[in-house]
């Protein structure tokens, strides 16, 4: 497990990465990262994939979660 610290900013807080977490991350300053927190409120942080097909996925997966939902407004 890689510790990051978090510090208090102008703007906010701010995670500082360590070398190591850097480079799994390929961060470079301006870059951007993203994360999700799946069901069980478990962090995940990875690059940004901002890819046609990547976009896709996500828009596929969000409406394959709220089909129901999506079918019940539809009627």
């Amino acid at each position: 497990m890689i510790v990051l610290k978090i510090e208090e900013t102008e703007k906010g807080l701010a995670i500082l990465l360590s070398p190591e977490a850097q480079e799994l991350l390929g961060a470079t300053a301006g870059k951007q990262v993203g994360f999700e927190v799946s069901g069980d409120g478990q962090l995940t942080i990875g690059q940004l994939d901002m890819s046609f097909e990547a976009r896709r996925a996500r828009g596929r997966a969000f409406l394959d979660r709220y089909d129901k939902t999506f079918q019940d407004l539809a009627k």
